[in-house]
């Protein structure tokens, strides 16, 4: 799938630094179990946003909650108002399902009455005050949302898994634009506790779906089923059956091809976290890289020390306990826990983004300790110089318990952290796979803006979209404007930055565009 494989490409942008710490921001968010957290910047105001659902106890009472924090910057989020249905057991996925350039949202889960739910919320002009669109699609529970575009008419769709009224599910969804949804009937097994996510694992330019989860039967299933002329087929591949699991899916060894990992528990009742190497042909192939196993938890990619190889982040229950853990991709199939000391989590959920766009990928993760305290954290990632460092010993889990209620925010390593200077020289950039002329012929393109000095917030995004919606009128219509905004202390470092990110596009076999203004 194209926007997945752009995700690693997004951060072969900055210096590789030698060393790096996580630090707890302390950004109080309610916390909560049987989560599911998220970035997203609903306001499109260049900063992104945070989005969890799930439960907690206070006072030996249950709540339910679902919040939406927005990003104020210098590290504080403030908690908004939203229509939005509090659920646990949930889901949720964000997508421009309109394309009228905003994200919109759909969630599932089981709601303070005990009804399963399945609501697509629309983003109201860029405010907290979603609008509820009626869709007709059953409520959901114990499952998953994706969004991706499946059949290639330039709107996203939706791939939801989980528990019915009739029992576990597996559906796709056509958008077929103006708040219509339509059930393809696509065949494929229904599973709860699991999940479904989209991703072109044949380079076809056709999204596929990998689907793990537990049957009807009880029995629990990976597997993967190819996307041929908009009708799923099982590829005949022996996976690890898995519930209680999740998957990603990331380019993890840059051969062009994108990978997967998938988490989860055995039908035995052993717990893994399993990456398979896509052979290019067809087949899988189990790499053995000595990752923690874990269920009820989440696995996430992303490039944290900027070496252009997607890392990955591991949360859920393992064989010792809950652990939350960042593996470090040292490539030729090897990958180190670096101990990154962020709390040890189940029944949870885990992504990076970089919240305070400093062009370091942070950590947000959410979920419940053994000892049954429900927490929702973001971890600043600390680039440092290796002269700084006094410690590499990690600590007990007692001593990381205690700095959760002590001043100091960074875990694991005793660091000095100079003042960060002001960026100035920043350029812009968005991608895409779709027909951009019109003529019936997809494609891959990227377009680049110059390096520029900007003296108002956002000012290069809004005369990229002016520009690129001006020379390209089909732009609207196949891309919401998912503009990637880099900033630099130099003009030099910004220019290196750029041509480092068209080299990686043109190699992937992207049709390079600039903007000149």
């Amino acid at each position: 799938m194209i926007k997945q494989f752009l995700l690693i490409l997004l951060f072969l942008i900055t210096t590789s630094l030698p060393a790096q710490t996580f630090t707890d921001i302390r950004a109080k968010l309610t916390g909560v179990g049987g989560s599911a957290c998220g970035w997203i910047d609903y306001d499109q105001d260049g900063k992104p946003d945070i989005f969890v659902t799930g439960e907690f106890y206070k006072n030996n009472k249950h709540f339910i909650s679902t919040e939406l924090y927005h990003n104020d910057g210098d590290g504080h989020f403030t908690k908004v108002e939203t229509p939005i249905v509090n659920v646990f057991r949930g889901a949720f996925g964000w997508a421009d399902y309109n394309l009228d350039g905003k994200p919109d949202l759909f969630i599932i889960g089981e709601n303070a009455s005990g009804k399963s739910v399945a609501d697509l919320y629309m983003n109201n002009n860029r405010t907290p005050n979603f609008v509820l669109i009626p869709t007709g699609i059953p409520g959901l529970k114990d499952g998953s949302v994706d969004w991706g575009d499946y059949d290639g008419d330039g709107d996203p769709d939706l791939l939801l898994t989980g528990e019915s009224n009739h029992g576990p599910v597996t559906k796709i969804y056509r958008n077929d634009r103006h708040n219509h949804f339509t059930d393809i009937h696509a065949g494929l097994p229904g599973v709860h506790y699991g999940v479904a996510k989209w991703a072109d694992l044949f380079q076809t330019g056709h999204l596929d779906v990998i689907l793990s989860g537990k049957l009807a039967s009880g029995k629990c299933i990976t597997a993967v089923y190819r996307n041929i002329d908009n009708k799923f087929v099982k590829v005949p591949v022996d996976f690890s059956n898995l519930c209680l699991s999740d998957v990603a899916v990331a380019d993890y060894n840059m051969d062009g091809w994108p990978d997967f990992v998938a988490c989860g528990e055995t039908e035995d009742g052993r717990y893994e976290t399993r990456l398979y190497q896509n052979d290019k042909n067809g087949f899988f192939s189990s790499v053995v890289v000595g990752l923690t196993g874990v269920r009820t938890g989440s696995v996430a990619w992303g490039d944290y020390n900027h070496d252009g190889y997607p890392d990955l982040l591991i949360t859920g229950q393992s064989a010792h306990g809950p652990v939350s853990e960042i593996f470090r991709n040292d490539r030729n199939g090897k990958f180190t826990n670096i101990h990154a000391g962020l709390i040890g989590l189940y029944m949870s959920d885990g992504h990076f983004g970089d919240y305070n766009q400093d062009g370091n990928l942070d950590v947000l993760i959410s979920g419940m300790t053994s000892d049954y305290k429900f927490y929702t954290k973001v971890y600043r990632n600390n680039p440092v110089p290796m002269d700084t460092l006094t410690s590499r010993e990690p600590k007990s889990e007692n001593q990381i318990l205690e700095s959760e209620n002590s001043d100091q925010g960074i875990f694991f390593y005793s660091v000095k952290v100079p003042p960060k200077p002001q960026k100035i020289y920043y350029y812009v950039y968005a991608s895409t796979y779709c027909d951009l002329y019109g003529t019936g012929k997809k494609g891959y393109y990227v377009f680049f803006s110059p390096v520029k000095k900007q003296h108002v917030q956002y000012q290069l995004q809004h005369e990229f979209n002016r520009l690129i919606r001006e020379r390209y009128p089909e732009w609207p219509k196949i891309d919401p404007g998912e503009i990637i905004t880099n900033g630099f202390v130099t003009y030099s470092n910004a220019e290196s930055s750029k041509r480092t990110a068209v080299k990686a596009y043109e190699s992937a076999g992207f049709k390079v565009h600039e903007l000149v203004w």
